[in-house]
């Protein structure tokens, strides 16, 4: 079992990763909610900088906020700082749009989202649809250091209804759910588990979801208050 931490980015929550690291921590997922708090991306690398162990994901980035190149620049960026730390969380961006009057977005246009960035990041040319047009792209000089698309950045995606659980199974490296009571947490589990079994995904590794609250009740609107990250974490093996 393996705990992480899940905090509000800012230009200080570097300092809670920090503490994180050195208390044992294995991830820091960083929440991507424009209207509520800073930049995900300059937190982690801020925390990128800071930090040699403990690993930086995403919690969740909403594909209607970045175009997909935009995304797998910075994803690639931070994999330079901290090479091989970096984990790609994504979802459909229920608290990010709602803050901004939006809905979900559709799992269709999330499918084609990840497809992009995944691409990109392999260091490959990929078709990105964009602007009522079909456009050919790639990282242009990945050899000259800037980036980093040689490290692996394993995709998480948040997934809390059966279809999005289905769509996790079959593109995904993890879940990310956020769960309580055990009886819930375990009937979550089973349910994610038989979403990967139409995928030949077996999962390989578990940890046990949970969340916690570190603070006190009267801090809780804190900007960078940590909780123990809430997640469960599978890796599909190759079944060619």
């Amino acid at each position: 079992m393996e705990f992480g931490i899940a905090l509000a980015p800012g230009v200080d929550a570097w300092k809670v990763v920090e503490r994180a690291e050195r208390l044992g921590f294995s991830h820091a997922w960083f929440y991507d909610t424009q209207m509520l708090c800073a930049d995900v991306f300059v937190a982690m690398a801020l925390a990128a900088a800071r930090t040699s162990r403990i690993v930086l994901g995403t919690g969740v980035v909403v594909p209607t906020n970045r175009i997909a190149p935009v995304t797998a620049n910075a994803l690639a960026s931070l994999n330079a700082l901290a090479p091989g730390r970096i984990v790609f969380g994504v979802g459909t961006g229920f608290t990010a749009r709602n803050t901004m009057g939006l809905g979900p977005m559709p799992l269709r246009e999330l499918r084609e989202y990840v497809r992009v960035v995944r691409t990109l990041l392999a260091g490959e040319t990929v078709r990105w649809d964009f602007e009522s047009a079909p456009h050919s792209i790639r990282f242009l000089n990945p050899e000259a250091g800037l980036i980093n698309v040689r490290d692996p950045i394993p995709l998480h995606v948040s997934a809390f209804a059966p279809m999005a659980r289905a769509l996790t199974a079959e593109v995904a490296d993890g879940w990310i759910t956020f769960l309580s009571i055990l009886p819930r947490a375990l009937h979550e589990i089973a349910e994610m588990q038989a979403a990967c079994r139409p995928c030949s995904a077996t999962p390989s590794r578990r940890t046990a979801p949970s969340m916690k609250p570190t603070n006190p009740p009267t801090r809780a609107t804190s900007r960078c208050m940590p909780v123990t990250s809430c997640w469960c974490a599978r890796r599909r093996r190759s079944t060619s």
